[in-house]
């Protein structure tokens, strides 16, 4: 099982959809040593002031992928992205989920190798995918691949198992054999990892 950062789901945070990925992450048997911070504040993202990423989940000698959760019944039309609720209500999105899940991981990329002591591999691999628990998400653009969507259908297997096949083949994790990624070196990247609000 993974070790959470922190432990426990703050129960002040409405998404449904989260808590059901952290309760997956955190039991699932095959997450044994890996880390994953839930809410991670970003003291930059893009060209916004502040940003932050709902998952960031560290795997041993593999690599650093970075989760957007999106709940409810979302769906992509004419561009144009909305979730509805189980009330039926509709919530237009102002941003695509890829969009704000591709940004925060350049974002965590360039804070981590600005931060790194001389000698950090600069070949670490980052990824990104959108989860989507509620709903089964067949709609395809150019603006992402199929491994970047981890939907109800992908979330039938195990978590561990929908992220490790959840990557490109020219960037696979399960491809990477060299050892560079040590949790607790790159955990010292986060010192206020106990905390829900990191900000980094």
């Amino acid at each position: 099982m993974a070790k959470m950062l922190p432990a426990q789901f703050d129960a002040s945070t409405a998404s449904a959809a989260e808590r059901k990925l952290f309760d997956l992450l955190k039991n699932d048997p095959d997450t044994k040593d890996w880390i994953v911070l839930h809410s991670l504040g970003l003291s930059r993202r893009g060209k916004k002031p502040y940003g932050e990423i709902d998952f960031v989940v560290l795997i041993p000698a593999e690599g650093v992928f970075c989760l957007e959760v999106k709940g409810g019944r979302i769906a992509c039309q004419n561009g144009e992205w909305a979730t509805t609720n189980r009330f039926g209500q509709t919530e237009k999105l102002n941003r695509s989920p890829f969009l704000q899940a591709r940004e925060g991981m350049f974002a965590l990329r360039d804070a981590v190798l600005n931060r790194a002591p001389a000698g950090f591999p600069t070949g670490l691999v980052f990824g990104y995918a959108v989860v989507m628990p509620d709903v089964s998400f067949s709609a395809q653009s150019p603006e992402w691949e199929l491994w970047q969507v981890i939907d109800h259908d992908v979330l039938k297997k195990s978590i561990s198992g929908a992220l490790r096949e959840s990557s490109p083949s020219d960037h696979s994790l399960k491809t990477i054999s060299t050892a560079f990624l040590c949790p607790s070196r790159l955990l010292s990247f986060f010192p206020c990892a106990q905390r829900r609000a990191i900000r980094f």
